[in-house]
């Protein structure tokens, strides 16, 4: 007897849900062969068994409980949101796609102790721009009234690679992704300032949502990914990682090589009710490998271990957000603060609609 969901004959074979809200793309994206490594164009090349292995041996794989993690006394968390406006068409001797949109980039600080409020880590970065999906750009920036005798708002023109209705917003989120990297550069200074300069360890850490940026070596600053959208490992391993429980991690392998090489390794931030797929509650992480990984490994498992223990205590709840528990609490604030940040969506909308009508003033 088969239960639901489950194939009658043939390979044992199951439904699983996928835990997020339907709003969202899903936690999982590569439905892919796992047996088949993934050569990410972003990687640049596949994962080798000795990539694999960098920590465990291949052989050896299976979920770790954290040993030695590093001692971490605040915990920053980095995010930016980006939202699109309006779409456009510029139109002269040729039509070219546009979008108007913006972007905040924020942190805010968690004193893991508990003696202090989460709080915002200085200002957050707030840009507006016009981005037209040409090579030749001569448009002037653009001014939009903001009423109430406030600044008027400045939508920067920029210029965006390709010619398709998405080349602007993907442009949109390259300059998020700039912003976020700016930012957390100045967070590292900011760190060491406070931490010492040493980069093997310290009592900050800085997790930033989405890829690590590309900030140099240091420990302490981690990417963390909620979405698996290109699965590398090789079967082996990946089975490892889909049965890892609440508060363990993978071993760490390599990714890349040269200067932008990286360490990965899964954390399971809560255990999987039963109809969810396998990696429910699972996210990866990422820390500068670089290229000498061996002198940077011991680093990297102390701040894996601490990701491990401490992480899931951040994992939000299925009534707090359509995308718990990878959605953390901290950021989960942070992107509500940011989005107001960028105002009102359909007020913004009606103010450009009506200064484009009555001919915007545009500064070069």
């Amino acid at each position: 007897m088969t239960g639901p969901g489950e194939a009658t004959s043939g390979p044992r074979r199951r439904l699983r849900l996928e835990p997020w809200g339907v709003g969202h793309a899903g936690s999982l994206q590569d439905g892919g062969d796992p047996g088949v490594d993934d050569p990410g164009p972003d990687d640049g090349a596949t994962l080798t068994d000795a990539a694999v292995s960098v920590e465990l041996p291949l052989g050896d794989w299976r979920g770790l409980r954290p040993a030695a993690p590093t001692r971490i006394g605040r915990a920053l968390f980095l995010d930016g949101v980006r939202r699109v406006e309006a779409r456009g068409m510029l139109e002269g001797d040729r039509q070219v796609f546009a979008a108007l949109g913006g972007c905040a980039v924020g942190a805010v600080e968690c004193r893991l102790a508990g003696e202090a409020p989460a709080r915002f880590v200085g200002e957050p970065i707030i840009e507006r721009w016009c981005v037209i999906a040409t090579d030749e750009l001569v448009e002037p920036d653009l001014e939009i009234p903001s009423g109430a005798g406030a600044a008027p708002l400045r939508y920067r023109a920029v210029a965006a690679a390709g010619t398709d209705y998405q080349a602007p917003v993907e442009h949109l989120q390259r300059l998020m992704r700039e912003a976020e990297g700016r930012l957390a550069s100045n967070l590292r200074i900011r760190m060491a300032e406070v931490d010492g300069a040493d980069p093997r360890g310290g009592t900050s850490i800085l997790i930033c949502d989405g890829p690590r940026p590309f900030v140099g070596a240091d420990a302490r600053v981690v990417g963390y990914l909620k979405t698996v959208q290109r699965q590398r490992l090789p079967g082996a391993a990946f089975e490892v990682v889909k049965r890892l429980e609440e508060g363990e991690r993978s071993p760490i392998y390599l990714v890349g090589q040269g200067g932008n090489a990286r360490f990965e390794w899964y954390v399971r931030l809560r255990d999987p009710r039963p109809w969810l797929h396998s990696l429910a509650g699972s996210v990866r992480l990422q820390a500068h490998a670089g290229e000498r990984p061996a002198e940077l490994l011991a680093a990297a498992q102390g701040v894996a271990d601490w990701s491990a223990e401490h992480l899931p205590r951040f994992g939000t709840r299925a009534h707090q957000d359509p995308r718990a528990p990878q959605q953390l609490l901290p950021v989960h604030a942070l992107e509500e603060t940011l989005r107001r940040r960028l105002g009102s969506a359909p007020l913004l909308r009606r103010r450009i609609e009506v200064a484009l009508a009555e001919g915007v003033a545009a500064h070069a």
